[in-house]
């Protein structure tokens, strides 16, 4: 006998009759977008207002929105820099409509405004920080490297190290310490960026040795060679800066959340919201936020970042423009490094220990933490067609408490962990006035950008000496790491007198506090002497004054330029000249007094090499030469301890070639290359003639990703790359050298992306390979890693 339906099988028939019913009755639209010369409009947005639907044209300018019900909708056609084209149509049940659209502009106008084009947008290189004026790549006689947001989305990248990892000639990329800070140090052109990896922020100084997180970056701007002229000279260095270069707010509705995890405990929220506040589209707002958790590879670790990043943008009038950026940036992490090679060490390298690289030597306890806060505030205003007046203020804070711990290394196995406590407050205050002119002197067009600079970088802290708690035995036979003794360091916090008898009374705080202040004048012009010959003449004055040790400097940086393009806007040939310098305070000198005047350290720079930007600027490539030469640099003093000396010369010549393409639609590459020689010379004899640290010869590094842009598959996509560091030297003197291996990373993804969503699978380090990266201490960077992200898009 038939059993009757029960009523939740009803319901099911009921529900699946209605499911089949609507999916039938649908509609599409499809068409395609051309220009006005009769060319194909790449990644221009198409939607429907007032619902979800939208797209972006494929390499052909054809666009498709399916499964629509049937009704009367109006098409909406837009794309950054473009008039709006709106169109009303009707579709009807199982019926596709056909909707054309031809756009006001040629081919060559809409390259310029649409930025969001997929098929060149890897390969662009536009940057109004660079040479602070209207000056394209192939027009500036300096090297740089733009990498977009689109890029570090496409690799997952969860933090600011990650993102930073496709730029050529950036290497040794490390967690660094100071003054309680945590921060990014990196490695340029053979000179140390501890206060490059991330310092500077739309062109303006935020506070050293801090991190960042790439949440609210529109793209990551490298700037090589000393730029002092342009910049300053306290938080850049003699190889190049970092500029992060932050999202901001637009004229419509949209936005993101993407949520990743994976390895390690990974789990990393984020968002991204944009809208306008007002109907006439004048008060804009942007909102980024990121909420990350993940513990360390190793037995112990663990690290927690908060990042809040509002964006507010006033359109005035047509002349007027304020922009306001705010950034809240909290992070706790372990801080954990290895370096200080005794005496008593025979090994050659870190592969000649035998050292567990998952131990960790510490515990979850053992944390620094900063709290950080950025504002940026701009406004731009149109003088005449000739001027345009920009006003920039920035201001920064960092309240840090650091618990960082030094593994010294005593013998071939063992070693003493050394912990040191500094809270620190860090303060950055700077105030500009640039007037930037777009003009012509009969014949000749001229542009000319004139400034002025105040800037106060402020610090204050207490801090433990470095001191030993106690030694552990890390290689041999019955090996037992006993647990960090976090009991013993923080009671240590309180004084001397309370560490046990047998331990060593290093724990007394001393205070330390900086107030330097810098008031700068700079002119910088650019003259076309023809249609493709281009000179540059720029000039920096700087007074610099330190409040506590009562000193007083001034500097002055020239730079000089020349472009030559064989091929108008298509190749160029460039040579620079340019000045970096260092403002030293007085320092202890041994022999001689706790507070010695000390020169300034200047760079100068020599380069040349070619440019090109290819098939419509899909394809971009540098290579250049440079020459680097710092006189009276300073360096601890080897043989005192707590002293510096000034003695000698350190030179870098290198070649740095890259090649960014984007051949068709789909297709981005990226490779890059550096080769660096240095030595210091006329120093020291325990350095001289020798190669300084952490400056390996060789470097590469490249990232080849597809997305297919058709047919079913469209929007599935792979990405490979990698980076390759030659050996390098962690300590190298006549007494000893202590070698860090190079290595080769890979890494691979996986994705498929769609207008309203975005699946990625990621695999960092496949090969699993064990490296080091380091600056003045050394650091353990991660095994393999598996990553798994989703972002939904609206």
């Amino acid at each position: 006998m038939k059993k009757p339906y029960t009523f939740s099988q009803f319901l099911c028939l009921i529900f699946l009759f209605l499911s089949a019913n609507a999916f039938a009755q649908t509609a599409s639209i499809k068409g395609q977008i051309t220009t006005s010369d009769n060319q194909p409009a790449i990644g221009i947005s198409v939607r429907l207002v007032g619902h979800k639907g939208s797209t972006l044209t494929n390499s052909k300018g054809e666009f498709a929105l399916n499964n629509i019900a049937p009704g009367t909708y109006t098409l909406k056609v837009s794309a950054v820099g473009l008039e709006t084209q709106e169109r009303l149509i009707e579709v009807k049940t199982n019926a596709t409509e056909t909707v054309n659209f031809i756009l006001n502009e040629d081919l060559t106008q809409l390259e310029e405004v649409v930025i969001s084009s997929p098929a060149k947008k890897f390969a662009e290189k536009k940057s109004e920080y660079a040479a602070r004026m209207p000056l394209n790549n192939l027009e500036n006689p300096q090297v740089y490297t733009v990498v977009p947001k689109e890029l570090f989305v496409e690799q997952i990248s969860t933090d600011l190290k990650t993102a930073l990892q496709t730029v050529p000639g950036l290497t040794n990329i490390t967690q660094g310490v100071g003054s309680g800070g945590i921060g990014l140090s990196i490695r340029m052109r053979g000179f140390s960026g501890t206060n490059a990896g991330g310092a500077i922020r739309n062109g303006m100084a935020t506070n050293w040795v801090s991190l960042s997180d790439p949440v609210n970056l529109e793209a990551i701007e490298v700037i090589k060679g000393p730029s002092s002229t342009l910049f300053g000279g306290v938080l850049v260095s003699y190889g190049g800066l970092v500029n992060r270069v932050t999202k901001k707010p637009f004229d419509r509705f949209s936005g993101s959340v993407d949520y990743s995890t994976g390895s390690f405990g990974l789990s990393r929220v984020t968002a991204d919201i944009n809208a306008p506040l007002n109907d006439d589209k004048t008060l804009l707002f942007r909102l980024n936020a990121a909420y990350h958790n993940e513990k360390s590879f190793q037995d112990y670790g663990r690290q927690s970042t908060q990042v809040i990043a509002p964006a507010l943008t006033y359109k005035v009038n047509n002349k007027l423009t304020l922009d306001l950026d705010l950034e809240f940036y909290n992070t706790e992490r372990n801080t954990t490094y290895i370096g200080s090679i005794g005496p008593n060490v025979k090994a050659k390298g870190f592969d000649d220990l035998d050292l567990d690289f998952k131990t960790s030597f510490t515990n979850n306890d053992m944390l620094s933490s900063s709290k950080i806060f950025n504002a940026y505030f701009r406004a731009n205003y149109k003088l005449s067609e000739q001027w345009t007046s920009q006003t920039n203020y920035s201001y920064a804070n960092s309240d840090n408490n650091a618990n960082y711990l030094f593994l010294k290394l005593l013998t071939d196995s063992t070693l003493s962990r050394q912990p040191m406590s500094i809270p620190s407050t860090f303060g950055v205050q700077q105030f500009q006035q640039n007037f930037v002119g777009n003009m012509k002197i009969g014949k000749l067009r001229n542009r000319l950008l004139v400034g002025l600079d105040y800037s106060q970088i402020t610090s204050a802290d207490r801090r433990t000496g470095q001191f030993e708690i106690d030694k552990v035995q890390f290689s041999g036979t019955n090996i037992s790491i006993p647990d960090f003794p976090v009991d013993i360091y923080l009671d240590s916090l309180g004084g001397a007198a309370r560490l046990p008898a047998n331990k060593p009374s290093g724990a007394k705080r001393t205070a330390s506090k900086r107030n330097y202040e810098t008031y700068s004048a700079y002119f910088s012009d650019v003259l076309n002497i023809t249609d493709q010959l281009i000179a540059m003449a720029s000039l920096r004055l700087d007074h610099y004054t330190s409040e506590f040790e009562d000193y007083k400097q001034t500097s002055w940086s020239p730079k000089f330029g020349l472009v030559y393009q064989v091929v108008k806007n298509k190749v160029s040939l460039f040579g620079n000249y340019m000045n970096g310098f260092s403002n030293v305070p007085p320092q202890a000198v041994y022999g001689v007094g706790d507070k010695v005047a000390l020169k300034p350290e200047h760079a100068e720079q020599l380069e040349g090499g070619i440019k090109l930007e290819l098939l419509s600027g899909k394809l971009n490539g540098t290579l250049s030469y440079y020459d680097i030469k710092v006189d009276d640099k300073t360096r601890p003093d080897p043989d005192h301890s707590g002293f510096t000396i000034q003695d000698g010369t350190q030179i870098s010549r290198g070649v740095e070639a890259d090649l960014i393409a984007n051949p068709f639609s789909g297709l981005h590459m990226i490779v890059g290359y550096g080769y660096n020689y240095s030595k210091f010379a006329n120093a020291a004899a325990n350095v001289n003639g020798l190669r300084p640290a952490s400056t390996p010869k060789n470097t590469a590094n490249t990232w080849i990703s597809y997305k297919i842009q058709d047919g079913k598959a469209q929007g599935l996509g792979f990405g490979v790359g990698g980076n390759y560091q030659s050996d390098a030297f962690f300590v190298n003197t006549t007494a000893m050298t202590f070698k860090v291996s190079g290595y080769t990373k890979l890494d691979g993804t996986v994705f498929y992306d769609q207008s309203r969503y975005r699946l990625g699978v990621k695999v960092n380090n496949i090969t699993d390979e064990e490296y080091w990266t380091t600056d003045a201490w050394a650091y353990r960077e991660n095994p393999r890693q598996l990553i798994f992200n989703i972002s939904y898009k609206f």
